[in-house]
């Protein structure tokens, strides 16, 4: 069992270590883990319980996807901003600005690209760094 333990402490590491997590993604992780830990030993109760709060903990769950004036597809528009940029509901706006710029000086149309691209870009851009500042409010 120890073993296994340092395999996803290394595992853990790695994946900080390359970007691959952030630091505010390793405790719904680790609780996950945990709650899979206490089902497989006998607690099944207690370790789905865990495991079931690790998974909305993750997924960002808030309540502020139940307040009104907030829509099902304003949480779609996010999220497909999210992905034509190539961030995650972590990053921080330097990291989206950090990445449209990256991807503006492919997709501009004095580069090469479409002036449809480089509209939708600066879109999401704007998308995600207005709910950023919804959030900080």
């Amino acid at each position: 069992m120890a073993f296994f333990g340092l395999l996803i402490i290394a595992a853990l590491g790695w994946a900080l270590w390359k970007k691959k997590l952030q630091s505010q993604q390793i405790p719904p992780i680790l609780l996950g883990i945990g709650g899979a830990f206490l089902a497989a030993r006998g607690s099944l109760l207690l370790g789905l319980g865990a495991i079931a709060i690790a998974a909305a903990w993750y997924r960002g769950m808030t309540w502020r996807l139940f307040r009104k004036g907030v829509k099902d597809n304003d949480a779609a528009a996010l999220d497909a901003a999210r992905v034509l940029l190539g961030v995650s509901r972590f990053d921080t706006a330097e990291r989206i600005r950090e990445r449209h710029r990256t991807l503006i000086a492919q997709n501009h149309p004095d580069a090469g690209g479409s002036d449809a691209q480089a509209a939708a870009l600066n879109k999401a851009r704007d998308l995600l760094l207005d709910d950023l500042n919804k959030k900080r409010l």
